[in-house]
Parts: structure tokens; C-alpha cells; sequence
């Protein structure tokens, strides 16, 4: 074989390899942006699933307790049907908050409201959070709850 083709047929072997290195990075970044799409979104359907298994699992407890007869339990019975009814409060106020953020152009929220306490916990699909979320988050929540901005927490996940 002549020089002049063992160059040429080096040169299609180099581009051939080049173009191999720029489909495989490009297939491979795709690839990973899937992945961490998808374990995002698992991120959110996993923590609902959770919490949903967990307050079941409280009303229950509750519901025997208050099923209890006797006048001995009129206090834990009492105690039981109050713990109920902040906790159905909380849900409800996590429900109405997360469907309201949604509303203003959030892909994907959770809200986690304190049953002790003041805070709430806002978690947002979002590659970063700028000023103008944190204002539109805070105002939402102000407007809702009554809470103070120092008693709510703003997350964000990729």
C-alpha cells in the first residue's frame, strides 16, 4: 500500500474515532440527565407514598384509641380526637399549599407542615432557587398560613 493511502486510510480511522467520542458523550449526558430526572421524580412519588403510609398508620392508632370505652380513656379519648383533627388540619394545609405553588409554575412541590410546631418545609423541583421563587414562595405561604418567613425552609432538587 502506498503512502499516500495508508494516510488517507488513518486519517478515515481518526474521524471515525472522533465521531465515536462525540456520540458516546453525547449518548451517555443524555443518559445521565434521564437518570437524575428519574430519581427526582421517584424523589417526590416516594416521599408522598411515605407520608401517606405514615399519617394511615397515626389515624389508625388514633381511631383505637378514641374507639376505647370506658370512662377512664374520656382523656385519652379527648387527647386522641384533638391529636385527629390538628393532624387532618396539617394535611390539609400541605395540600392546599403544594397545589397552590404547583399552580404558580412549580413542576413538582412537597410542603411539610410542623404538627408541634410553625415550621414548614418546602421542597421544589428546581435547579436552583432565585429570588423571585423564594418571594413567590414566602408570599404564598404569608398569605396562607399567617406563618413568619423565618419558620419556613425553601429546598430545591435537580
Amino acid at each position: 500500500m502506498s503512502k499516500r493511502k495508508k494516510v488517507f486510510v488513518l486519517s478515515i480511522m481518526v474521524l471515525v474515532l472522533a465521531v465515536a467520542v462525540v456520540l458516546n458523550f453525547t449518548l451517555l449526558g443524555e443518559e445521565q440527565t434521564d437518570d437524575a430526572s428519574t430519581a427526582t421524580a421517584s424523589f417526590f412519588a416516594t416521599y408522598r407514598e411515605t407520608r401517606q403510609s405514615e399519617r394511615n398508620q397515626e389515624v389508625l392508632y388514633l381511631d383505637s384509641v378514641i374507639a376505647m370505652e370506658g370512662e377512664e380513656f374520656a382523656d385519652a379519648r379527648q387527647t386522641a380526637v384533638n391529636q385527629k383533627l390538628k393532624l387532618v388540619e396539617v394535611m390539609e394545609k400541605e395540600l392546599l399549599l403544594e397545589s397552590l405553588l404547583k399552580a404558580k409554575g412549580y413542576e413538582d412541590v412537597i410542603v411539610s407542615v410542623g404538627l408541634t410546631n410553625d415550621n414548614i418545609n418546602v421542597v421544589i423541583k428546581a435547579d436552583e432557587i432565585t429570588r423571585e421563587d423564594t418571594a413567590k414562595i414566602y408570599s404564598t405561604i404569608k398569605n396562607e398560613t399567617n406563618t413568619s418567613s423565618d419558620m419556613v425552609k425553601i429546598l430545591s432538587t435537580k
